[in-house]
């Protein structure tokens, strides 16, 4: 018989830490700084709603799935919409079901962010594909096609003629520097019609706590492309052992023309791995220019699963009644609504709060059209 607690993440024990390390470094899938111990730690000190499910049988612990528990059943990956990855941490064959594990933590329905699932424990959760990228540092890095290399090089050399010598910082630690990633984001938040996913008090404790961790362990990290010794292009996000994780991407559009992030994405190799990284997890979305640099690929999933209980089912027919719902309706006014449920489902992972969640959704419901008039539209 399998058994569940629900526990603090500060408050596993030594040999339960042990246990989630020992699955980690067993299973090279769940090698992600997102799925570690370590970011479930710091998530838990700017939330106050993050509890780790430990599943045990026969005295042995098989599983852990860190989450946040919100009001009326509904539990997320903790971290989201921060946590691009969502898996329960176990050991191989499990023999568990995620309805059954749902079910013993007491948990009606659960939102899934990026699917990682070696030992089949979730299923076919149905929902929406999509392709994670990355840049394994330990292969050679000759997979972009001549032509566009050559043409990359080319933005590059203007580049410096135009602005100085190109260079790579990282770990940059200048706080200069993380203040402009931070406002060039935000900016661009509000020229797209974004929400602004970096304004919730919790989001700007975690980006700067990360950002003042010390180099061992979990920490945040940035990766500058300067030309002439200003940053024009930075990528921050979360580090743990050789596994760098960006989250934010953002450059000065002053340097548009020459196109930043391609550059920046043809020549960061080499400045990774003098860093000691061997993979850096492009995740998901942004898959124009992605798909093009990344020479690691894989197939998640996002969606919904549902605990075996009576909220569950119910919450299970209600989605099932929502889907048939949508695809009755004609393309482009599926294409809204999906978009809008997106759009929602961050609103509601960020803002803690009603008041700030009503204004999130406010405005996205003036941004809509702005936002439809982009090719990714989230």
């Amino acid at each position: 018989m399998t058994t569940c607690d629900l526990i603090r993440p500060h408050d596993l024990s030594a040999s339960e830490v042990q246990s989630w390390r020992d699955m980690v470094v067993a299973t090279p899938d769940l090698r992600s700084p997102l799925l570690s111990l370590e970011f479930a730690q710091v998530i838990a000190q700017v939330r106050d709603d993050v509890w780790v499910a430990i599943y045990r049988r026969k005295g042995q612990t098989v599983g852990f799935l860190p989450h946040h528990r919100r009001p009326g059943g509904l539990a997320r990956p903790v971290g989201a919409p921060f946590s691009d990855y969502t898996a329960l941490i176990s050991i191989p064959d499990p023999d568990i079901t995620i309805a059954e594990a749902l079910s013993l933590a007491c948990i009606d329905r659960f939102q899934v962010i990026g699917l990682i699932d070696p030992y089949g424990v979730f299923g076919d959760i149905g929902g929406e594909t999509d392709n994670a990228c990355g840049i394994d540092l330990t292969q050679p890095l000759d997979h972009i096609p001549h032509k566009h290399a050559k043409n990359i090089n080319r933005l590059r050399r203007r580049l410096e003629e135009q602005h100085g010598e190109v260079c790579f910082i990282t770990p940059d630690r200048d706080p200069d520097h993380f203040e402009t990633m931070l406002r060039l984001k935000r900016e661009q938040t509000r020229l797209t019609g974004l929400h602004d996913f970096l304004a919730p008090v919790w989001v700007e404790a975690l980006m700067r706590q990360l950002f003042a961790a010390p180099s061992e362990g979990l920490r945040g990290q940035m990766l500058t492309l300067t030309a002439g010794g200003k940053g024009i292009i930075f990528h921050y996000g979360v580090r743990l052992g050789d596994v760098m994780h960006p989250w934010i991407s953002s450059f000065d559009p002053a340097f548009s023309a020459f196109s930043p992030g391609q550059v920046f994405l043809m020549g960061c190799g080499d400045a990774l791995k003098a860093d000691g990284v061997t993979y850096y997890d492009l995740s998901t979305g942004e898959q124009h220019y992605k798909n093009a640099f990344g020479n690691s690929h894989r197939v998640v999933t996002h969606g919904r699963v549902y605990g075996n209980t009576t909220g569950g089912r119910f919450s299970a027919r209600r989605a099932a009644w929502a889907r048939e719902a949508g695809q009755s309706l004609p393309p482009r006014l599926g294409e809204i609504a999906n978009r809008l449920s997106r759009r929602v489902d961050q609103i509601c992972a960020l803002e803690l709060n009603t008041p700030d969640r009503l204004k999130g959704l406010w405005r996205a419901v003036r941004a809509m059209p702005q936002r439809l008039k982009s090719p990714e539209g989230r």
